[in-house]
């Protein structure tokens, strides 16, 4: 990353600068959150913590934003990012992970999307925010850091009314922020402007800090929204990775039971609401990639299955950037090698299934069973 000479902005500009920081501001969005949807009762400590937060955090983003926005705005995406994508647990970080060790490419670290109104200037306190990271997440043995890959939907949540990520907070708008800020539906114009305006924003700071390197973006959400991304993007490259969907459905109830804990402020649904949802969010966007894929050429998306990236790692990646077109494979290749030989005590989760919940899955996604060939585990708990 570049050390930035700090210049002023035109007196004109900085109003406007300071205009946009406070429509950025964390905390004018999550009080808008909160005063439209609500804290339950056993939460408010932890809403007054965010609040609290948010605001300490204020003058740091409004002092980078005077400091940086007009280069922000400035900067140029010339190469059009690669994007990660596939339903939630279904490897995208393994792989975001792996493709990221190539140095040539810029991708979001923790760093950066936690702290993204403020990490060219907080980044003095890398060493303070280090000790309060813990060494893995908590629903799976993934690493932990400020230099780890991170997709850029969580740093939306700091500064965007538009993103899904809402609904780890907030779980019952889960639907209604899935089918608008997902699937893009029931948005009208101006406000999928704003989205756009809204994303590419992060996008164009990351490039600005990675002086313009081409950008590795892993990203669930995008699954369902290639043609927002195509609009925005015209040449963006797709890698979509899938994975068999009873792991899908167990990884899913586990990651969200666990992983939001100790983050929302509203309790979760019922058990069968929540296996509900999961079933039907997988289904609406799994139709929506089916459908939008189709306007890429094969050139510009590759499929790949998280066992191949699991077993056959190096295969699989010399795949990508062959069909991809990706110059630098063998220049990445020690990176990729280091990086695997570092994986070999990990140990993958596992899962307890039941005939009830291996039928819902079935009945539910049979579609994509049937298009991958994946088959039902062989043990089944009582």
């Amino acid at each position: 990353m570049t050390n930035y000479v700090e210049t002023p902005l035109a007196r004109g500009n900085t109003i406007i600068m300071l205009r946009d920081s406070l429509q950025k501001n964390s905390l004018m969005t999550l009080l808008s959150f909160i005063s439209k949807y609500g804290v339950d009762r056993p939460y408010l400590g932890r809403a007054c913590l965010y609040l609290l937060g948010s605001l300490a955090e204020f003058p740091f983003s409004l002092y980078e934003d005077l400091v940086y926005g007009s280069r922000i705005e400035a900067t140029q995406l010339r190469v059009a990012p690669v994007f990660i994508i596939g339903h939630w647990r279904s490897g995208t970080t393994h792989l975001h992970n792996i493709l990221s060790q190539d140095p040539q490419w810029a991708t979001p670290t923790h760093m950066h999307v936690f702290y993204s109104r403020t990490f060219f200037t907080f980044e003095g306190f890398r060493a303070l925010f280090a000790s309060r990271l813990p060494e893995e997440r908590g629903y799976d043995q993934v690493k932990v850091g400020l230099d780890v890959p991170e997709e850029e939907e969580e740093a939306l949540l700091s500064y965007s009314y538009r993103s899904f990520y809402h609904a780890v907070i907030f779980p019952r708008i889960a639907d209604e922020f899935f089918r608008r800020y997902a699937l893009l539906e029931d948005i009208d114009p101006e406000e999928l402007v704003a989205w756009q305006q809204d994303y590419t924003w992060f996008l164009k700071k990351i490039s600005l800090a990675f002086n313009g390197r081409p950008l590795l973006l892993k990203n669930p959400v995008n699954t369902c929204r290639i043609a927002a991304l195509i609009q925005l993007f015209p040449q963006a490259r797709f890698v979509h990775i899938y994975r068999n969907p009873y792991e899908i459905f167990e990884s899913n109830i586990r990651m969200i039971q666990i992983h939001t804990h100790n983050i929302r402020l509203q309790k979760l649904f019922p058990l069968e609401e929540l296996h509900k949802g999961i079933l039907q969010r997988y289904i609406l966007m799994m139709e929506a990639y089916d459908r939008q894929c189709q306007a890429l050429p094969s050139d510009r998306l590759v499929e790949v299955s998280f066992e191949q990236v699991r077993d056959c790692p190096l295969e699989a990646l010399q795949h990508i950037y062959t069909q991809l077109n990706l110059p630098g494979f063998t220049n990445g290749l020690p990176y990729f090698k280091k990086y695997i030989s570092n994986l070999k005590s990990y140990k993958q989760n596992t899962y307890h299934y039941t005939k009830d919940k291996l039928d819902i899955v079935q009945q539910a996604w049979g579609k994509w069973l049937d298009r991958w060939g994946y088959q039902p585990p062989c043990t089944i708990s009582d």
